[in-house]
């Protein structure tokens, strides 16, 4: 299955309010040849879930984005948890026990 920029573009703009959740593929019940290569893998997993932007993970939508940057999901994800802890910080207190601080 091989998509074009426009239909890669269509899909994309897929709508996280209008889609209904159980029309979604839930990725949780996909199973991907980790034998096969990375682009087989992609190819495989684009033909179980069809649009690899909206998916259902169990009960939750996830629609998913991608930024044209250097920047890891993983790099953004320590951004967003450390943004989450500097607020948390000033908000409240964490729980102390043992000497240690809980959140």
């Amino acid at each position: 299955m091989h998509l074009s920029k426009e239909e890669l573009h269509r899909i994309e703009q897929a709508d996280l309010k209008t889609c209904v959740s159980d029309e979604l593929t839930d990725i949780y019940e996909i199973e991907i040849d980790e034998k096969k290569s990375v682009s087989a893998r992609v190819e495989e997993y684009i033909q179980e879930v069809g649009n690899p932007f909206l998916v259902r993970v169990g009960t939750y939508t996830v629609k998913i984005g991608y930024a044209d940057c250097q920047e890891t999901l993983n790099d953004r994800m320590w951004q967003y948890l450390r943004k989450v802890m500097e607020r948390k910080d000033k908000s409240e207190p964490g729980v102390r026990q043992n000497g240690n601080e809980y959140l």
